[in-house]
């Protein structure tokens, strides 16, 4: 009891020598849990913040290798009042600031691949716009959806001469990795060939099919037709279908979209809209594509 009328005390001979004499007792004494109760609280405050700010994705796109690289979130805006999403409940994210190369890998491409890989399992990738280098490479590893799942005949047929195809056959080859072997065997035939028309460099040939990997098997492993940058537009030539053995369409070819003609988004290069295999919003992503074709520049 004596320490405490001691200190009772000394609080009654601070209050009578004003307001700056309290504050400066208080700092002397109570500065150290003041301070770390004043920490405390303003990592609640940020915690909470974070928490309500990390809402669920209402619907997710990239684009790719997109040349002028459009405000993601003045877009993701526009679509979400387009379609109906509540941002208040839901975020929605279009990443326009990604890039990859398919012909030489370096650590911002594999970040970048690993990301593609983090969010699509995750299951919250729901559209993929690329050039056709990236498109290709993702479609013959069976990131895209079969549009015919989720259009009808009719629906599909609005988009003639602007459906991307991928051969089903080859995407089963990839698939069970018949593929790589019947490449690696005809690869092994054209140097058996070779051997036999020039015997001098038999030897060669053997060790370099035993210690190297071509360009071309690389560019098999990778599910790419053949090793590629960014596909120009002079370059790009639309897969016809008459010519796969089991023609499935991945893709619809945005070029002339009313969204690209306005914001030249794939200056140069020709983007290709493709839907993520597990996407479980695939109503937005076909909405989506829409909003695309019916874009109105915003005003101002």
């Amino acid at each position: 009891m004596a320490v405490w009328d001691d200190i009772k005390k000394q609080h009654k001979k601070v209050r009578k020598k004003g307001f700056k004499a309290m504050a400066s007792y208080f700092w002397d004494y109570y500065k150290v849990p003041t301070a770390v109760i004043i920490i405390i609280a303003l990592f609640s405050f940020y915690l909470i913040r974070d928490m309500a700010s990390n809402l669920p994705y209402g619907f997710y796109a990239m684009m790719i290798n997109s040349t002028m690289h459009p405000d993601g979130e003045v877009i993701g805006e526009d679509f979400a009042g387009y379609a109906g999403i509540d941002t208040s409940s839901y975020n929605v994210l279009i990443d326009t600031n990604q890039t990859l190369s398919t012909s030489s890998y370096n650590t911002y491409d594999v970040s970048t691949q690993e990301r593609i890989m983090a969010i699509t399992a995750a299951g919250d990738l729901d559209v993929m716009i690329a050039d056709q280098s990236v498109f290709e490479q993702y479609a013959r590893n069976s990131y895209m959806t079969d549009l015919r799942d989720l259009m009808s005949e009719d629906e599909l047929k609005k988009y003639d001469g602007y459906i991307y195809y991928v051969d089903g056959a080859i995407l089963k080859a990839i698939e069970d990795g018949t593929y790589e072997q019947a490449s690696s065997e005809n690869t092994a035939d054209n140097e058996s060939q070779g051997s036999q028309d020039d015997p001098s460099v038999a030897g060669s040939n053997s060790a370099a099919t035993d210690e190297t990997i071509s360009d071309e098997e690389i560019s098999y492993m990778l599910g790419i037709s053949s090793p590629s940058s960014i596909v120009s537009e002079d370059a790009f030539v639309l897969p016809d279908p008459d010519s796969m053995e089991d023609p499935v369409p991945v893709g619809i070819i945005l070029s002339d979209t009313a969204f690209m003609q306005s914001t030249n988004t794939y200056a140069g290069s020709v983007p290709i809209f493709g839907i993520i295999g597990n996407s479980s919003r695939t109503d937005l992503a076909i909405k989506f594509l829409e909003y695309l074709n019916e874009y109105v520049p915003s005003e101002g």
